[in-house]
């Protein structure tokens, strides 16, 4: 479901079946909001949607706002976040300086003899053939979500969310917690109806604030 954060209005809606990653949800989406010659500039989103293709074949101009997935190591040693990502040259720095050329998507594996000589080898890896860190095809993305929800002001558009979340409460209070009918295609119809009735008691409550003001 889209909802658009400055009117509260639901354009476009999209169904899955219960066996599938809820973010291929987003391919009927695009579709509707092509049909109204809709485009996205931000999407608020929660991690699950992160893997959809509103992302991974998203925009340029497209701003993305979602928390990041944690990063940590199991072991208590240094996690990916205590390396440096250099994405315009394509370099990665361990914390005692070691320079190693990344791909997104790849693995890189830094030589065993120079992890094994390392005086921070301890906090690091106790791996034989040395450390290796896993890049995330978005990885870049990833990034930039992560040093911006540690900021004040990336906080705040992270809280821009509860509105959808206030708009979905809304549809689930019209449409019910289960599907009313057999097949996608019907319960798709049924969803589309009752995000209509949603939308029609938005512009309702406006035509009414502006007439209160």
């Amino acid at each position: 479901m889209v909802t658009d954060l400055d009117t509260g209005l639901v354009p476009a809606v999209g169904l899955t079946p219960a066996n599938v990653p809820e973010a291929t949800v987003t391919n009927t989406i695009s579709d509707d909001l092509a049909a109204q010659n809709l485009r996205l500039t931000e999407l608020h989103i929660d991690r699950a949607y992160l893997s959809s293709t509103l992302v991974r074949d998203r925009d340029p101009n497209l701003e993305i706002f979602c928390k990041a997935w944690r990063v940590r190591n199991a072991t208590g040693r240094y996690a990916k976040t205590a390396f440096t990502l250099d994405f315009d040259r394509g370099l990665l720095t361990c914390p005692h300086q070691v320079t190693m050329p990344f791909a997104p998507g790849r693995t890189v594996r830094f030589p065993a003899k120079v992890c094994a000589a390392c005086p921070l080898r301890e906090r690091c890896t106790t791996s034989a053939t040395g450390r290796s860190v896993t890049i995330h095809p978005d990885e870049a993305l990833l990034t930039e979500l992560r040093e911006r929800q540690h900021t004040p002001a990336g906080r705040a558009r992270l809280r821009e969310r509860t509105k959808v979340e206030h708009t979905l409460a809304h549809i689930g209070h019209w449409q019910g917690r289960r599907a009313r009918y057999h097949g996608q295609r019907k319960n798709l119809f049924d969803l589309r109806r009752t995000a209509v009735v949603h939308n029609l008691h938005v512009i309702a409550r406006q035509k009414h604030d502006q007439q209160a003001a």
